[in-house]
């Protein structure tokens, strides 16, 4: 499904800033605020910090983004959605990467008592 159709099915205007951050999310999956602002602006020219945010936060709501908020990290976003995975982020470098699997859903289970 491309990105004015999703827009559009959950009752969203189709505009140049939320196309922007959902094509960078695309490009930059666990991207932060300020990765996905600087590929909008990239993309669509002139778009505020703020604006990039209020994009985000209707986009979440909205269930075409997932927002991740690692301990010690800043908040990311993904377009992955629909699923139950987990990330683990480097302390060192920030880098994220998912993991899902059942001893995975096994192990969080056994840490969340």
């Amino acid at each position: 499904m491309n990105a004015k159709t999703a827009l559009r099915e959950r009752g969203l205007r189709v505009t140049a800033p939320r196309l922007g951050v959902l094509a960078a999310l695309a490009e930059h999956p666990h991207a932060d605020v300020e990765t996905v602002a600087a590929a909008t602006r990239a993309a669509v020219g002139k778009v505020s910090t703020q604006a990039v945010y209020d994009v985000l936060a209707a986009l979440t709501e909205a269930g075409l983004v997932r927002r991740i908020e690692p301990a010690g990290s800043p908040t990311r976003y993904e377009l992955r959605v629909g699923d139950n995975h987990h990330h683990l982020v480097c302390r060192i470098c920030g880098s994220t990467v998912e993991i899902q699997g059942d001893h995975v859903e096994n192990w969080a289970s056994e840490v969340a008592k």
